[in-house]
């Protein structure tokens, strides 16, 4: 019997079909886009310019012209030396201009093209850009010695895409040290790792079109600190309105160093609610804190399912005292429900804590920029005023799905451990 090669026969025939696609798909392509000319009859200019000029360019509107076969109006201009276009469907009647660096007076050429690539006559248009977002972002610019560093916030109220350079200089010349990259209307960044001396940084606002702002350039004295060691951090036995932990994920997962999986948990029963209630622990040494970051159980499959959501903490408020004492075991509050919920005596409110993501707390989606910032832990700086203190107690008042159950991936603090 003659043996078929079905692979080689499946093979010509899938090759067939899709050269045939290709084919087909070619020929839409030329009758859409007009490849092959059918007339050389220039299509009419678009009519009743108007401009809205706004940040960094203007927004033309105009009536476009009733040609059957019209393809799109083209708008040129030049930028920082380069020629760039914008292009606009038949279906629309207006084209946004971006990427001026610089307030003035630019012209814009519009044309029209039909299917068969003809053009109309070129339109010039004044157009006069009002402050580009790179300049009102420095003018935003805030810089403030921080623990450790530099701390930086500024305001983006058109959201442009920027790159926040920093720099540091070299033997008298600026050399690149960081770069920040964000969208969001209110943008916070941390230099850190700086040593307790005086240091001249300078900074500048880069947009998408390569403008840049002027360089800012400053000081910063940043205050000492170091990150105060883990190894001494413990359990201590838990306090009236203290949630219980799961046996196999306990409070001192807090510090292990695994930043994601394995997690501090509350035991998941209606009697065992976190939301409400405290978890307390022990830094094994008095400090000065300055900062902390709060690291959220992430998910692995997949990778970050979990961040932003499930029962990481959303809002929260950080306790501390020096020592604990007998009257404190013997606090807490019994409510209507039974359960036991904590009170404060002898501890004091160092902060109130709400979980930072950038493109907004209320935003239910989670864009690139929140999942980076959030591998990277939750920061907050402890207010310069707070006490020295040495243990911790976490009052937990929302997660991030509205449940009663609460995670912690890890905890790290920074500060200055007392005598030092």
């Amino acid at each position: 019997m003659k043996k078929i090669n079905y692979r080689l026969k499946l093979t010509k025939y899938m090759s067939a079909t899709l050269i045939g696609i290709l084919f087909l798909i070619g020929c839409g392509q030329d009758d859409r886009i007009g490849l092959d000319a059918t007339d050389s009859i220039a299509p009419g200019l678009p009519s009743n310019i108007k401009v809205e000029n706004i940040n960094g360019g203007a927004i033309i509107s105009y009536t476009p012209p009733k040609d059957d076969d019209l393809l799109c109006i083209v708008a040129s201009y030049m930028i920082n030396g380069k020629e760039r276009t914008t292009k606009a469907s038949p279906y629309v009647n207006k084209l946004t201009i971006e990427g001026f660096g610089k307030v003035g007076d630019y012209q814009v050429i519009l044309k029209s093209i039909d299917k068969s690539r003809n053009e109309s006559e070129p339109l010039s248009v004044t157009i006069s850009p009002l402050t580009p977002p790179v300049e009102f972002i420095y003018n935003s610019l805030k810089v403030e010695d921080s623990f450790g560093g530099v701390s930086l916030t500024w305001e983006n109220p058109t959201r442009e895409n920027i790159i926040l350079e920093v720099f540091k200089k070299d033997d008298g010349e600026w050399i690149s040290l960081e770069n920040f990259y964000s969208s969001v209307l209110n943008g916070v960044a941390k230099i850190r790792n700086l040593a307790a001396e005086p240091i001249t940084l300078g900074y500048r606002i880069q947009d998408r079109w390569e403008n840049y702002s002027q360089m800012l350039e400053k000081e910063s004295t940043p205050l000492y600190e170091e990150e105060l060691s883990k190894s001494l951090f413990k359990e201590v036995n838990p306090l009236p309105g203290d949630c219980e932990a799961m046996s196999g994920l306990p409070i001192r997962n807090i510090w292990q160093g695994d930043y994601n999986m394995n997690c501090f948990h509350n035991v998941t029963a209606t009697t065992n609610p976190a939301i409400g209630r405290t978890i307390t622990f022990d830094m094994g040494q008095l400090a000065k804190v300055s900062r902390f970051k709060m690291y959220q159980r992430r998910g692995n499959d997949p990778v970050n399912i979990w961040a932003y959501d499930h029962n990481n903490l959303k809002k929260y408020v950080i306790y501390g005292c020096e020592a604990l004492t007998d009257n404190m075991y013997l606090g807490g509050e019994i409510k209507e429900d039974g359960i036991k919920y904590p009170t404060f005596e002898g501890w004091t409110k160092i902060m109130e804590v709400e979980c930072y993501k950038p493109s907004g707390s209320d935003n239910p989606t989670k864009t690139n920029e929140d999942l980076e910032y959030i591998e990277n832990g939750d920061e907050h700086e402890i207010p310069l005023d707070a006490p020295n203190f040495r243990y911790i107690r976490i009052y937990m008042l929302e997660n991030w799905s509205g449940g009663t159950y609460a995670q912690i991936g890890e905890m790290t603090f920074w500060g200055q451990p007392a005598g030092k």
